[in-house]
């Protein structure tokens, strides 16, 4: 089939095909998990009666059957749902079903705007026959691009916001370790301390305090807790916590030096920061402020040398 012949009056009805032809990998596996999930709610009804009537008063039945729809729908194993839900995690959404909202949220970007473009198909009859083509093809690439640049741009706030606060972590942490705290205790006391002032950072050291208070290995918990926060300064502070535990050194002291030295580092790139300055400043000083600055300096020269000239 021709370019020509689908660009015509076949291709609203191409496009339906293919939006309904995707949804069907949707549905089909909503249908399959329903009976599943009803099959768990008559076993829960058996044990407590009361815990169907509460679950059904938290939203309508559309929202449920969508919902539902988004949280069977995606896969939830092999190698691109790892990366997506690390990804989740480092934007800070760990919640078990945010892989499936996810996957929801992608299908729904493409195929919400393909079926508006369907509707609005009418308003192209003055355009060439592959303009319709053309945008639908830009949609969908859009569609597929922007759940990842929406979770990218949480990424980088979030990063942002944790490398302001680690150094008054690590001030904290060495001040109750050097106070007589133990370290798990310390991060139990930090985590508190920070709920306030660097919330992100707070939830980080809770889960890493309920990690230790649990009983995993603490390089281990350390190091978890590096890869969520995704900053370099806790993959560093991971790493020589193992160092100081494996050598047994001072943990205060070891603490001490490693925030003198982050702290060091800050004021250098700060400095670096403030030296790239003047010449980041370059190009909008010469296309704003020179122009400016050269009419006000020529314009009344300019009015003067127009009314001494003979007219």
């Amino acid at each position: 089939m021709s370019l020509s012949v689908l660009s015509g009056p076949m291709l609203p009805a191409a496009l339906f095909f293919l939006a309904m032809l995707a949804a069907i990998p949707g549905v089909i596996a909503f249908l399959r998990n329903r009976k599943a999930d009803e099959d768990v709610s008559r076993r829960l009804t058996r044990h407590n009666p009361n815990a169907i009537d509460q679950a059904r008063q938290g939203g309508s039945a559309i929202g449920r059957a969508v919902m539902g729809l988004a949280d069977n729908a995606a896969p939830m194993e092999g190698e691109e749902v790892n990366a997506v839900r690390g990804k989740l995690n480092l934007a800070g959404f760990p919640q078990k079903n945010a892989v499936s909202r996810y996957f929801a949220a992608r299908f729904v970007c493409v195929v919400i705007p393909q079926i508006a473009l369907f509707f609005s198909l009418h308003y192209f009859s003055d355009l060439p026959n592959y303009a319709p083509v053309g945008v639908s093809i830009l949609l969908a690439l859009i569609g597929l691009a922007a759940p990842g640049m929406y979770l990218d741009m949480e990424i980088k706030k979030r990063k942002q916001a944790a490398s302001i606060g680690f150094p008054d972590m690590m001030d904290l942490l060495v001040a109750c370790v050097e106070a007589g705290l133990s370290l798990d205790a310390a991060v139990q006391r930090v985590g508190e301390e920070l709920e306030l002032r660097h919330p992100i950072i707070a939830a980080h050291m809770r889960t890493l305090s309920l990690e230790l208070r649990a009983g995993r290995e603490r390089k281990k918990a350390w190091g978890t807790f590096a890869r969520r926060l995704g900053l370099e300064e806790a993959g560093s502070l991971a790493t020589m916590l193992r160092q100081a535990e494996e050598m047994g050194t001072s943990l205060g002291q070891t603490l001490r030096v490693f925030s003198a030295d982050m702290r060091q580092r800050r004021i250098l790139m700060a400095e670096e920061k403030a030296m790239s300055l003047p010449a980041k400043l370059t190009l909008p000083l010469i296309f704003f402020v020179f122009p400016v600055l050269l009419g006000v300096l020529t314009l009344p020269a300019v009015v003067m040398l127009g009314r001494s000239l003979p007219s």
